[in-house]
This record gives structure tokens, C-alpha cells and sequence, in this order.
């Protein structure tokens, strides 16, 4: 076979893409164990406080902090090191933490304060490892396979959070320690796998070593100049933090104003899990038929009827299948969006942009959360399902009122090699 022959012919299916496959592999074990021992640190917590609701509240807290510290140094180191060295080391020190969380319980000997600090060790690292990996998946599959490896990362999250959540609980209460051991092995397959990956994951040439803040110089400058996805993010942040009014107000309305028991709760995100799940494996079908923008704006609006319904819907089958189709169109989102902020991102700025994306939703996200709290007290569920419909609804005509929105095309690129950042 010629070069020319070897250039045009078609790229082997993922599923025969050995280094796709040891990086797919090797992070869905690890994510699914991230999934266990995050759900069990509250309830380890608990544990060690007595009881304590104070003590589950800083638990969370510290693996919500690593959200807003780490994201943006993560950012950068990702793009100055070798991508597959970050994520090994990540691996391996995953390893270490989660270890130390099984042997300090199966000695009785972890205190609230250890806890909090591997809780916040833990979380930095995956955060860490989470870039890099998006940032590599670039690298290791042709341009026509992108839509499809980044589908399958969001099938591989939501698969996790279905069953990660359940796995936990029932290990943590089996053997305290078990979870977490069990997390550990899914980290050290993972940093094995990356031993093995053949693909260059090296960012860039070796360059003179900056001060941080000028390598996010470089970032924000790259984003400032790219109208549309400048637009988007803003209208992402704020449809992340509207839908933070739907997953309190659910359970206000099941369990407050409906007296369902609190297993419903469970139910419907057990049923809008299988919605999301669905969306992942079918993100690529849609994004070949459906141009970004009208999945964007077309999402939006959508999303906006699916919240009135669920506030004059009762029952909680109902309600648990209107939020998986709310979880369908948002995991073709997940989809879509990362499959357009890789390919117009530059090699060299692949972690930055995506750390600064990550750290505006999460923040949204936070505000989302604390705001939607005010309001349910405030309005109630029913009422707050209604205003936070009113408001998606108003952010799709702001979305569809931006010409650089409605413009916006994912690029046809090709595989990237080693590029200098900047």
C-alpha cells in the first residue's frame, strides 16, 4: 500500500483502536471508582463525626473546593507536560489516597481531619487526570472518530454515576473499607493501561517556563477572539445553573408537597439516569443530522416545556420520564459541546480552555445551586419548577439572538500533532 493509499483510507473502527480502547478502558474503571468513593464520603463522615451534619456539610465542601482551586493550574500544566505522564501520575497517586482512605479505616485510625484533606487530594487529582484525557482523546483518534470517542466518554459517565453510586453504597455497607479498595484497583489498571498507550500525548515542544498567569493570558486572548463559542458559554452557565432549580425542586415537590417517601427520589434518577445514558450512545446519530445550533437553541427551548410540564405533572413516573428526556438532551449537549471546544481549540491550549470552561459552569453551577435553595423556600416547588422554566426559556432567545450562535459550525479537523501552546 502506498502513503497516498494509507492517507485516504478509512480509519479502523474505535473499537479496534488499541490506544482509544487502554484509555477508554483504563479510565471508565477509574471513574466508575471515583463514582463509589465520592458517595461514600458523606456517609464516611457521618461515620467518623458521630453523626454529624456538620461534619457531612465539610466533606462536601472539600470535594467542591478542588472545583474552583485546581481547575485553572490544572489547566496549565496539562498543556506543558506530557499528557500521558499527567495522567499516569494522577493514576498513581490516586492509588496512594484511596489506599490510604481502605488501610486508615481497617485500622480504625482516620480522623475527620485526614479524611478531609484525601477527600481534597482525591478530587484534585481526578480533576487533573479529567483534562489531560479530554485533552488526549484528540490525539489518539482520527477527526472522523472524534464525535464518537467523545460519546462514548459521556455513555462511560453516565454508566458510572448509574451504577457507581448503588455499588458504593452497598460495599460501604458490606465492609466500610471495601469501596474505596475497590476504587483503588480501577486507578492502578488505569496507570498500567497508560503504560501501554503508543500514541505521542506530549503537548508541545519544550518551551521556556512562564509564569502561570501568562499561559491563561493565552487562554483568555484564544477565547476572546472566538465569538461563538464566547457566546456559548455564558448561555451553558446559565442553563447548568437553572437546572439546578430542577434537581432540588424535585425533591421538594416529591417528598414536601407530594409525601412520597424518600426512595422516589431515587426512582426518578434512577429513570432520568437511563435518559441520560440513552442521549450519550446517541449524541453522534443527532449531531449527523442536526446542525450545532438548532441542537443548542432547539435543546434550550425544549428543556424550557419539559420544566413547565413537570410543574403541573404529579406523580413520579412522570416526572422521572420527563427528566430523562431533560438528561437525553443534555448529554447530547455534553456531546456536542466538547466535541465543538476540542476541535476549535489548538493543541497547545487544549487544558486551559477546557479548565476555564469547566471552572464558569461550575461556578454557575454553585450559584445555581445556592440560589435555587432561596427560591424553592421561597416560591416552592411547583413555582420555582415554573420560574426556572421562564428563565431557560428567555436564555434560548438570547441564544438565538447571538448571530455568532447561530453561525457556529463544528470544524472538520485532522489529527493533531505536537504544536506550541500559545
Amino acid at each position: 500500500m502506498t502513503a497516498l493509499d494509507e492517507a485516504t483510507a478509512p480509519a479502523p473502527p474505535l473499537r479496534h483502536n488499541r490506544d482509544f480502547v487502554l484509555l477508554w478502558t483504563g479510565n471508565w474503571l477509574q471513574f466508575f471508582g471515583s463514582r463509589m468513593s465520592t458517595v461514600c464520603y458523606p456517609l464516611l463522615a457521618l461515620q467518623i463525626s458521630g453523626g454529624s451534619a456538620q461534619a457531612v456539610g465539610l466533606a462536601s465542601a472539600a470535594a467542591v473546593l478542588p472545583q474552583a482551586v485546581v481547575q485553572l493550574p490544572a489547566g496549565v500544566l496539562v498543556d506543558r507536560w506530557d499528557r500521558r505522564a499527567v495522567m499516569r501520575w494522577c493514576a498513581i497517586g490516586r492509588v496512594l489516597v484511596l489506599a490510604a482512605v481502605a488501610a486508615a479505616m481497617a485500622l480504625h485510625g482516620l480522623g475527620m481531619g485526614l479524611l478531609l484533606v484525601l477527600i481534597a487530594a482525591d478530587v484534585s487529582l481526578a480533576i487533573v487526570a479529567s483534562l489531560a484525557e479530554r485533552a488526549a482523546v484528540r490525539t489518539v483518534v482520527p477527526a472522523s472518530h472524534l464525535p464518537a470517542a467523545l460519546s462514548q466518554n459521556e455513555a462511560r459517565g453516565r454508566i458510572a454515576g448509574l451504577l457507581g453510586g448503588p455499588a458504593g453504597t452497598v460495599l460501604f455497607t458490606w465492609l466500610r473499607w471495601s469501596p474505596f479498595l475497590a476504587a483503588t484497583l480501577g486507578a492502578l489498571i488505569a496507570a498500567v493501561n497508560l503504560r501501554y498507550i503508543r500514541a505521542d500525548l506530549q503537548a508541545g515542544p519544550p518551551e521556556r517556563r512562564r509564569p502561570l498567569h501568562q499561559d491563561l493570558a493565552d487562554a483568555l486572548r484564544w477565547l476572546r477572539g472566538q465569538q461563538a463559542l464566547r457566546a456559548m458559554l455564558p448561555v451553558v452557565t446559565a442553563s447548568t445553573a437553572l437546572l439546578q432549580v430542577v434537581m432540588l425542586g424535585l425533591v421538594v415537590v416529591l417528598v414536601k408537597e407530594q409525601g412520597q417517601p424518600e426512595s422516589t427520589v431515587g426512582l426518578v434518577l434512577g429513570i432520568s439516569g437511563c435518559g441520560g445514558l440513552l442521549g450519550a450512545l446517541t449524541g453522534r446519530w443527532f449531531m449527523d443530522r442536526l446542525r450545532l445550533p438548532v441542537l443548542l437553541i432547539g435543546g434550550l427551548a425544549l428543556w424550557a416545556v419539559l420544566m413547565a410540564a413537570m410543574a403541573v405533572s404529579t406523580g413520579a413516573l412522570l416526572l422521572g420520564v420527563l427528566f430523562a428526556v431533560m438528561n437525553l438532551i443534555g448529554a447530547v449537549f455534553g456531546v456536542a459541546t466538547a466535541v465543538y471546544q476540542v476541535t476549535t481549540t489548538p493543541h497547545g491550549l487544549q487544558g486551559r480552555v477546557a479548565a476555564l470552561s469547566g471552572l464558569v459552569i461550575a461556578l454557575g453551577s454553585t450559584v445555581g445551586a445556592s440560589g435555587a435553595g432561596k427560591l424553592l423556600d421561597a416560591w416552592g416547588g411547583r413555582s420555582a419548577l415554573l420560574v426556572a422554566a421562564v428563565g431557560m426559556a428567555l436564555t434560548a432567545l438570547v441564544a438565538a439572538a447571538v448571530p455568532a450562535v447561530r453561525r457556529a459550525r463544528i470544524p472538520a479537523v485532522s489529527r493533531p500533532g505536537p504544536a506550541p501552546a500559545g
